[in-house]
């Protein structure tokens, strides 16, 4: 015990900037439905201070505040001190988990899914089966479990071909002017698979030369998210040596946490890093490809941004969304989704409730397309949106709509 509270003692020099102003009260989506100061990163911080300087003696009794998180790291954008709040909690839940094991799901969870890429793809067939024989299905490519304890969830079937089985290896453009690799991540690889096509085919389309894995390895949030920062580091550094062996400039995504978890924080945890530049694809289509779009759509369209998207680049993705349809508005209600990844999977009652005051936005001002450039969102809204009966509603990337513009005007 003595030695697990000198290692949350090392992370004196992070939480000691927090000055307990509370302005991340204003900012987490928790607090703001609970009302707690537990869930709030004040609090939080609070806690940790409280083990190391001995006046919590059980430490982890703190670790199911600081698992009652959706990491969106809204409290760290608005930070008036610039407290690192992520790098707190990650590193805080991988020090208590040393004492708090690890329940069986979570297990199960990491051994398949992130540790066994490979095995998760040849398993991929039998899981899509089980899915289809035990889900009955909403509308197209979406269903809902009979299992009683998923059954209020409206989900994504996963494909019975991983992307990267189909799509791994070199996709050289006719005319090539780039170099780029193309990571999926795990909801592309195994959930949206057609994004991953598209992208192929759009950026080949402009001269872009693709690299794509052969085998998807997992960008290791999920881990850090459940203290298991061992096996985050793994994968981030197996990725980065796949990355450190193409030659190209650009490493694009289509998932602002993979990005931030390869790129903004991977360097911070494994103090290593790729000398290629990182890119989401839709600021990929802006900022370098420079793409003219014209409009194929006058339906209601919104856009919900993901809590990891670069902040600064909104105006740049709203540019692009506002050359693909003339009835184009941001969501007002710009709070999480409440997706949080693992968070969903633990806590899916508060999940749905956050997701459902984005459901009824939507209703209020009669969207007809949502989108997000974040496969996980997507999950999050197609749940929340559909659990409220709106199933006229599309909800998808805003690369879909990209590839109709350059693509099906010209057939």
């Amino acid at each position: 015990m003595d030695d697990i509270i000198n290692e949350l003692k090392e992370l004196e020099e992070l939480t000691i900037q927090c000055m307990k102003c509370g302005t991340c009260q204003a900012h987490c989506p928790l607090y703001q439905k609970d009302l707690e100061e537990t869930t709030v990163a004040r609090g939080k911080i609070a806690l940790i201070e409280a083990v190391f300087e001995g006046r919590i003696e059980k430490a982890s009794s703190i670790l199911k505040h600081l698992d009652y998180c959706l990491l969106c790291g809204r409290c760290k954008i608005n930070c008036p001190s610039g407290v690192k709040t992520d790098e707190i909690f990650l590193k805080a839940k991988a020090i208590l988990r040393k004492i708090e094991k690890l329940p069986t799901w979570g297990k199960l969870v990491l051994k398949i899914v992130i540790e066994k890429p490979e095995l998760l793809a040849k398993l991929s067939p039998l899981i899509h089966i089980g899915q289809r024989f035990g889900s009955k299905k909403i509308k197209k490519n979406i269903l809902k479990p009979l299992i009683s304890s998923f059954s209020e969830r409206n989900v994504y079937p996963i494909k019975s071909k991983p992307f990267c089985s189909e799509f791994g290896g070199f996709h050289k453009a006719k005319e090539e002017k780039l170099r780029a690799i193309f990571y999926p991540g795990c909801a592309i690889n195994m959930i949206f698979t057609d994004w991953g096509r598209k992208i192929i085919e759009i950026l080949n389309h402009y001269g872009v030369s693709v690299y794509t894995p052969e085998v998807n390895r997992c960008c290791g949030i999920p881990a850090a998210t459940l203290g298991e920062i061992g096996i985050y580091k793994n994968m981030i550094i197996e990725n980065y040596k796949f990355f450190n062996t193409i030659d190209a400039e650009y490493i694009i995504t289509a998932c602002p946490t993979c990005q931030y978890g390869l790129h903004e924080m991977g360097e911070k945890i494994t103090r290593e890093y790729v000398k290629k530049k990182y890119y989401d694809i839709m600021i990929f289509i802006e900022e370098v490809l420079g793409i003219e779009l014209e409009s194929i759509t006058d339906e209601k369209i919104t856009l919900h941004l993901p809590c990891h998207y670069d902040q600064s680049k909104e105006p740049k993705l709203n540019n692009v969304i506002k050359k693909l349809g003339t009835n184009f508005a941001p969501m007002e209600n710009r709070n999480c989704c409440g997706f949080g990844g693992t968070f969903n999977m633990k806590n899916y009652k508060n999940s749905r409730q956050i997701g459902k005051t984005k459901a009824e936005e939507v209703m209020e001002k009669g969207y007809k397309k949502v989108l997000s450039p974040c496969p996980g969102c997507v999950m999050q809204l197609t749940d929340s949106i559909y659990g409220e009966n709106l199933l006229d509603v599309e909800i998808t990337h805003p690369i879909e709509l990209v590839y109709d513009a350059i693509f099906k005007k010209r057939q």
